[in-house]
């Protein structure tokens, strides 16, 4: 078990994965196409060789980085700190070949119990035991991933290899280098759309590093605006120390602690400044943990100084951005274009900005048609989140035309199952709203009073269902909520 009463589904995983690339290639394994030039390979079933990730070195040095192993073979395998290992997948007996006669490629079902999964691990090395101890033996792999038909030493991978090549159509990823597998985007392609929709088990993990990553965010209001935070780095300190005692050993991406105008800068990552001593803003914190390979992505904008209050501008600002986020989640549901919630996202956007007038000589549809919202909403509104944290699988069909599309990670219709961030932000940043410094329809003196405000993004992580989707995040973020954790006045003893 990897948490209690989660087994890694690794067979599930495949089963899905040999779905994905019978439907991506509908005519090679026909059986009654004899007449075929491929007539040898439609005749023998797929099966697959991946190879894990390796211990890395920082350049011209003996010093390990941070391991982290390769996503696809995570999903494969849930072996997610065993490096140098490999593993074969294979259809077994169970596997109904008479289905790849059928019309209809996606009437083509494997289960897991059609699949078997062989996991290779290195052999003990006496100095590696010497600097390092002791790895998982086989048997405590067995136990933690049981879903595993086989565990083996790596001795044995070659004379496995060896004998599937001639039975099966041995196949690998295209930035795998092996003499005996064949290289294969078709299967890479599959192993991209499996990942977009998560198992039960994915969704406990992913939900559980939520509630890391949501109770860390909390823990990190109710030390701001005292003593104990007065820096980017202190903040950001509560918010590692927190995840590490919850039990999550790593960071999904390098975290924000961007503080007054550093929020402007989407991917700001020095977390180095103090904070002045009358400073009234924001800081907005975009950071999340990692727990068992899977990705969390949470931000929260907090009012920072004026006694742990949002000032007027931020308010005004905060709530927008609040708005944008709930009608987005409200929209979401299964069949819709990724793409309707984005403009949807910019048209919110521009009624807020014109109500307090920062835009002006508009209606909200021009303002989505002609990109007046991009400077102060320049990203996507979200994307999918897994093993990665700007998940595979999102742009099957390109990048759109219309200029609000153009960083917008995921450009396809929503599946049940799909784990998608929510994170529409406004941002006030001097080198975006430089060229439009002369335009008509902005208020130069009104938007002078929100530049310091920054920039305020509010991210969620939710999950497609038949009827809608279900928010895994749970850290407050409401103002009233936000400033009760936040506020000098209720952390008076």
């Amino acid at each position: 078990m990897i948490l209690p009463g989660v087994i890694y589904p690794s067979r599930k995983h495949a089963a899905k994965v040999f779905e994905k690339f019978f439907q991506l290639n509908p005519n090679v394994y026909k059986t009654n196409n004899s007449n075929d030039s491929s007539a040898s390979s439609s005749n023998s079933l797929p099966a697959i060789y991946h190879e894990g990730s390796l211990t890395r070195f920082r350049d011209d040095t003996d010093r390990e980085l941070p391991f982290h192993q390769e996503a696809n073979f995570m999903y494969l395998t849930g072996a997610s700190n065993l490096p140098g290992a490999s593993v074969i997948v294979t259809l077994n007996s169970n596997f109904q070949k008479e289905q790849l006669n059928s019309k209809d490629n996606q009437l083509i079902r494997v289960t897991e119990n059609d699949v078997e999964t062989t996991l290779f691990i290195p052999t003990i090395d006496p100095i590696d035991v010497m600097w390092s101890g002791l790895p998982p033996s086989i048997q405590q792999i067995r136990n933690r991933l049981s879903d595993l038909s086989e565990v083996r030493f790596k001795t044995e991978l070659n004379d496995q290899l060896q004998l599937l090549s001639s039975t099966t159509r041995l196949l690998t990823l295209p930035f795998i280098s092996n003499p005996i597998a064949t290289s294969s985007e078709e299967l890479l392609k599959a192993l991209h759309e499996a990942r977009t929709t998560k198992t039960i088990e994915e969704l406990q993990i992913m939900a559980h590093a939520n509630q890391i990553s949501s109770g860390a965010h909390e823990c990190v209001m109710r030390a701001l605006n005292t003593d104990e935070i007065q820096s980017e780095s202190e903040a950001e300190s509560i918010f590692l120390t927190e995840c590490r005692r919850r039990g999550a050993n790593y960071q999904a991406y390098e975290p924000i602690f961007a503080y007054g105008t550093h929020a402007g800068t989407l991917h700001y990552i020095s977390n180095d400044s103090i904070f002045p001593k009358k400073f009234k803003g924001v800081i907005l914190i975009d950071a999340g943990c990692e727990f068992l390979g899977y990705a969390s992505d949470i931000t929260r904008t907090l009012p920072l100084g004026n006694n742990g209050i949002f000032t007027d501008e931020a308010r005004a600002i905060y709530s927008i951005v609040l708005e944008m986020q709930n009608v987005a989640i409200e929209n979401i549901k299964p069949g819709i274009e990724w793409e309707e919630i984005q403009i949807l996202m910019h048209k919110v956007a521009a009624k807020g900005l014109l109500n307090l007038g920062v835009l002006c000589n508009l209606t909200i549809d021009e303002c989505y048609e002609k990109g007046h919202v991009m400077p102060f909403f320049p990203h996507g509104v979200g994307h999918f989140l897994g093993l990665d944290t700007h998940d595979v699988g999102g742009l099957p069909r390109g990048k759109g035309k219309h200029p609000t599309l153009k960083y917008l990670r995921l450009q396809r219709k929503l599946e049940v199952g799909n784990v998608v961030t929510v994170e529409p932000g406004l941002y006030f940043n001097p080198f975006l709203l430089d060229p439009v410094k002369g335009s008509e329809f902005i208020n130069q003196t009104i938007l002078s009073g929100y530049i310091q405000v920054g920039g305020i993004r509010i991210e969620d992580n939710v999950v497609v269902t038949e009827t809608g989707c279900n928010n895994l995040t749970y850290s407050v973020k409401s103002i009233s909520e936000v400033e009760k954790l936040c506020s000098v006045n209720n952390k008076k003893t």
